[in-house]
């Protein structure tokens, strides 16, 4: 396999000179080539950057000197022209394995404010980035991946085997590891691991895997090959941390506005009280709160829920039961707020929901985040009607992030919007909607 890299700084890549890939490019696995895009500017070493068109700070590689260096160096047709680059595809273990069946990659690493889109348009067959963040230029990022890609190449680790049993190489993060001594500093290795039962310590470094997964990088198991066993052990994980998020859902029927943006009390849906009851109870939430002073609306609710708990309903329908067990009656924000208080000893923190961006918002990666590591209760507020009121969205420690589909259309039933939202924060949807803003 070759590899090239067009730097304007060479001497940054001495470090792939040592450990693996070092050792790799010794024994011949690989050809691995540092070119100066300046060598190809032209006797004088004329300038590889110019202003931008269309005014701008900053400068633009220039693509004359790119087009005249990939003609070059290709030594294949099906050579593969990267561009590393913040707005490229995020790089993981899956375009490492791809790569590293080419004959021939190419890098290509940006500096200033870019390159020139027309080497990306008419060269590159690539355009990868190593995370949400800007460096100050493409050799960290190549240096990466040419690391990642060397590394899998048939004789670079001595062991085949020691890559095909590491992280992401079945989609998952890799289980925790133990070496001698048994104990130390007051810290033990898992007795299962020292026990000798080969079947055993699969199945710990499986579930292992799953629950370090599930718990860092949980958009992993949507492509993750995963068994009956594997789903089973997931369940349980799922239902362990649910038991520890002390998250309450609120549905506000006053106070509220209307369409004239005047405060309001609305009446009561059958569906709302059943869909949102159901979506707690599936992601695992500690309760439901129907807030509705009105006193006919509050005497309706209780014979829904008293037919679905009590009567007829809870011996036909055990699951929809279940479901709303959960519900809680209040007259206000203020009592659901008490019983949680209550319950906890902690005021929760209040999260509001709306259709409209504002302040305090905040998105759902970061909100799922901050439930999943605080030790404080959480109370989603979902407005009725034409949403919460001024003061209640005051009142809110947090915004969440506007649900956004195709346009600018965005008017969803209350339930559907529950639904969406506790999937963003609480199911494996969340993860993957994590990649994608």
């Amino acid at each position: 396999m070759r590899i090239d890299i067009l730097t304007l700084f060479p001497e940054m890549f001495a470090p792939l000179q040592q450990s693996i890939v070092g050792r790799a490019v010794k024994n011949q696995l690989i050809d691995l080539n540092v070119k100066n895009i300046r060598d190809y500017t032209g006797p004088k070493h004329g300038l590889t950057d110019d202003k931008l068109y269309g005014g701008g700070a900053g400068m633009v590689m220039k693509p004359e000197p790119l087009f005249e260096a990939i003609a070059d160096l290709r030594q294949t047709e099906n050579a593969r022209v990267i561009i590393t680059s913040p707005a490229g595809r995020v790089f993981d273990q899956q375009a490492a394995q791809e790569l590293s069946k080419a004959e021939q990659v190419i890098f290509i690493c940006g500096h200033y404010e870019g390159i020139d889109q027309r080497v990306e348009d008419q060269l590159a067959t690539d355009v990868f980035s190593i995370g949400d963040f800007v460096l100050t230029g493409g050799e960290l990022p190549a240096m990466v991946m040419a690391d990642s890609i060397i590394r899998l190449l048939p004789g670079a680790l001595g062991h085949d085997e020691s890559s095909e049993e590491e992280s992401f190489s079945e989609g998952l993060l890799e289980y925790p590891q133990y070496t001698r001594p048994p104990e130390f500093a007051g810290l033990t290795v898992p007795e299962v691991l020292q026990g000798g039962n080969h079947e055993e310590i699969r199945r710990w470094r499986r579930e292992q895997s799953l629950r370090r997964t599930y718990e860092r990088r949980p958009e992993l198991l949507a492509k993750a090959p995963l068994t009956q066993e594997d789903l089973r052990i997931l369940d349980s994980i799922k239902a362990e941390k649910a038991g520890h998020s002390r998250v309450w859902v609120a549905l506000v029927h006053y106070p509220v506005y209307n369409k004239k943006h005047e405060v309001i009390n609305t009446s009561v849906t059958n569906l709302d009280i059943h869909d949102i009851a159901r979506a707690a109870t599936t992601f695992g939430l500690d309760g439901y709160y129907l807030v509705q002073p009105a006193a006919a609306q509050k005497e309706l609710i209780g014979s829904l829920v008293k037919h679905w708990e009590y009567g007829f309903g809870a011996r036909y329908n055990p699951d929809r039961h279940e479901a709303l067990g959960h519900i809680q009656l209040c007259d206000s924000v203020e009592q659901a707020i008490a019983d949680i208080e209550r319950q906890t000893g902690q005021k929760p923190l209040l999260v509001a929901t709306s259709a409209q961006a504002g302040p305090k918002m905040v998105d759902y990666p970061e909100m799922r985040r901050q439930i999943a590591e605080s030790d404080r209760p959480y109370l989603l507020l979902f407005g009725t009607g034409w949403g919460l009121t001024d003061e209640m969205m005051a009142r809110a420690d947090h915004v969440l992030r506007p649900i956004y589909g195709a346009g600018a259309y965005n008017h969803l039933s209350v339930r559907s919007a529950v639904s969406i939202i506790l999937d963003r924060l609480f199911g494996e949807g969340g993860a993957k909607f994590s990649q994608k803003i």
